[in-house]
């Protein structure tokens, strides 16, 4: 059976290209929306975040507008979006538990003041991004990408450098979905504070604990949304 989020998907897609809702439309509140189309707010949740992560919507503190695209460029990266594995999301979140840990070790022994203060600049981005309710996709891979970065490993940044492309693809719905979540995202921003200060104090075996932690998390809230995805 076809998931709630991906049925209410669909459909604002489909108002989206029949012209019911326009190029820089707000679309209703979250309960409203929900209400509108007969759905659970989890699902109008989940549907945003994926057709935010397909460019057909921006989230802002004020809801969801209607980005300003061709309808055709729109459709095609809707249906791109659409038809991912979803497995792929727990092998990228595996792959990334063993290679960011790992970096996070050695950035504890390497790290000097620079690192530090583009790790925290990005950690500021990511905090104001969830605080206003906007997209922290960005921040947040910037984040993970500089930590990889503060290990002073060509190669691992270099393997890492291929990861980051899926990551702002194949992941950004469910971490848009996470961040969204003011539960989740007010355990993440704890962990990302606990992995600079771990790094701080050059504490390998915290940092690469804190990290494998913080990862393992978001595989879990990976796997429990496509499990119950598959239940609907």
């Amino acid at each position: 059976m076809q998931p709630a989020y991906r049925r209410v998907a669909e459909r604002l897609q489909e108002m989206i290209t029949e012209g019911e809702l326009q190029p820089g439309d707000q679309l209703l509140p979250e309960r409203k929306l929900a209400e509108a189309l007969s759905a659970s707010r989890t699902a109008v949740r989940e549907a945003l975040a994926a057709l935010s992560g397909a460019g057909v919507v921006e989230l802002t503190g004020q809801g969801a507008i209607v980005r300003h695209r061709d309808l055709a460029e729109i459709s095609g990266a809707f249906v791109e979006l659409m038809l991912q594995q979803r497995s792929d999301v727990l092998e990228l979140l595996e792959a990334r538990e063993i290679i960011e840990s790992q970096a996070a070790a050695l950035a504890a022994e390497r790290r000097d003041v620079s690192d530090l203060q583009r790790l925290w600049l990005f950690g500021q981005e990511i905090e104001q991004a969830v605080a206003a309710r906007a997209d922290a996709t960005d921040p947040d891979t910037n984040f993970h990408s500089t930590l990889v970065a503060c290990a002073h490993n060509r190669t691992l940044s270099q393997v890492f450098a291929v990861l980051e492309g899926a990551m702002r693809h194949v992941y950004q719905p469910t971490r848009r979905m996470m961040l969204l979540d003011e539960g989740m995202a007010d355990g993440f921003l704890g962990e990302h504070r606990a992995i600079i200060e771990a790094l701080r104090e050059q504490d390998a075996s915290l940092a690469r604990q804190l990290v494998r932690a913080h990862i393992h998390r978001a595989i879990e809230f990976a796997r429990e949304g496509l499990e119950e995805q598959q239940d609907d």
